[in-house]
């Protein structure tokens, strides 16, 4: 069972590419290719996705039973929460049939359940901010967020359709926000590490030490392992995808924020 899994995780379109290129490639050369081929199958694996994931998601693992308790027992974990003022919900994008992204729906998902559970505990109904619009996507991803908020509660939502990024969002985040509100923030485990260096580069620290909590959600990063993880997938090539692209956003970011500094100084 477990040789006919690995054999069809084998046989897909970017390894059969592979063993075309390699037996294409003359002898001498066939090392880089055995090389590139080794890479790409490790980091299609569960194993290979983890390393590459782990940089932006280790210090939110701490988080990782709190998040599916919240799922799964939001009663006993909305304590902390029970201060909270207004959720803020980061967009995480839609596809082209304008369908919320993986990461969107856990987002909103997570921002309802924190809600209702607020309403329902402490007879709370805090406001509900969405931040992101989108390029070429008609400004959807906000407005799909908040009908889907609707469709289970009655809360008022406020869209932000304007801002196209997370430095956008948070800037004009500020703008909304009094200085004596406690927000509660949303957004995946791997985009919290850009997020909060966003924050501080926007906010005063001692407002986000008093005022500020962070909710990581949609973890990519996998505690256990079985002998199954050794087949590789499309699925886990893609969280090594997005972790790459995300490293080079905070990258992109600490050179942006800290020129932008040395300019304003």
């Amino acid at each position: 069972m477990f040789i006919k899994k690995l054999l069809s995780g084998l046989i897909n379109v970017v390894f059969i590419i592979f063993f075309i290129i390699f037996f294409i490639t003359p002898k001498e050369k066939r090392k880089f290719i055995i090389f590139l081929f080794i890479i790409t199958y490790f980091f299609s694996t569960p194993i290979g996705s983890n390393v590459a994931i782990y940089p932006l998601e280790k210090d939110y693992l701490n988080q990782y039973f709190l998040y599916y308790s919240l799922i799964t027992n939001p009663e006993k974990t909305i304590t902390m929460y029970k201060d909270v003022d207004k959720i803020i919900v980061l967009a995480g994008g839609i596809n082209d049939n304008k369908e919320l992204s993986k990461d969107s729906m856990s987002r909103v998902i997570t921002a309802i359940i924190i809600y209702k559970s607020l309403k329902e505990t402490y007879n709370k109904t805090p406001e509900i901010i969405i931040l992101g619009g989108d390029i070429n996507k008609d400004n959807q991803t906000a407005k799909q967020m908040k009908l889907l908020i609707e469709k289970f509660e009655k809360a008022k939502i406020l869209e932000d359709n304007e801002s196209l990024d997370t430095y956008q969002n948070i800037l004009n985040l500020k703008k909304i926000i009094k200085k004596t509100d406690k927000i509660l923030v949303i957004t995946s485990a791997f985009h919290m590490k850009r997020t909060k260096i966003t924050f501080y580069n926007i906010f005063d620290e001692e407002f986000i030490k008093y005022n500020v909590i962070f909710v990581p959600c949609c973890f990519r990063y996998k505690l256990y392992f079985n002998i199954y993880d050794l087949i590789p997938s499309f699925t886990h090539l893609s969280i090594t995808d997005l972790a790459i692209r995300e490293m080079i956003g905070i990258l992109y970011y600490r050179i942006y924020l800290k020129l932008k500094i040395n300019k304003n100084k």
